[in-house]
């Protein structure tokens, strides 16, 4: 008796699931409504994103490097790169070239010099990164070690 309600239950569980399979496979609604994306640039920005798309045409992508944890604004420029690296693998195949820049700017201002490579991808999806990329934990700050990459970090990949 027991094995009959596991055999209905599992025969049950396929059945959802199948339903569930094809109700994913119908098309989806489309809305006609004005989806206007907002363009906001920080202000602040360690790193700068510059991709050199196969159409002809060139985006920069500043990094969003603070962060809320309880109420308190920490700088976080580890998430913050690991964001652009993300995004640079979103747009893989359709660039011909994409460099991660930092700024060494103790004020992080985006009208800055970013002027260190720290990643450098070709149209084949190759990356290159400089070597004397490190971060050190400051509190609650996760911070790009500015000293280490004058020192022993080149400008150019």
């Amino acid at each position: 008796m027991e094995k009959q309600i596991f055999e209905n239950g599992v025969d049950q569980f396929l059945n959802d699931f199948r339903s569930i399979i094809n109700e994913s496979e119908q098309t989806v609604r489309t809305y006609n409504r004005k989806q206007e994306t907002p363009k906001y640039t920080p202000d602040q920005a360690r790193f700068k994103l510059v991709v050199w798309f196969k159409d002809g045409n060139r985006r920069y992508f500043f990094s969003y490097d603070t962060a809320y944890f309880d109420k308190q604004i920490h700088i976080d420029e580890y998430s913050a790169l690991k964001k652009l690296i993300r995004l640079v693998n979103n747009y893989k195949g359709l660039f011909k070239n994409a460099i991660i820049y930092a700024s060494l700017d103790p004020d992080r201002k985006t009208t800055g010099n970013f002027c260190y490579q720290l990643a450098k991808w070709n149209i084949n999806g190759e990356m290159k990164t400089n070597k004397a990329v490190r971060f050190y934990v400051d509190g609650k700050s996760n911070k790009l070690d500015i000293d280490k990459l004058r020192i022993y970090g080149n400008e150019k990949i």
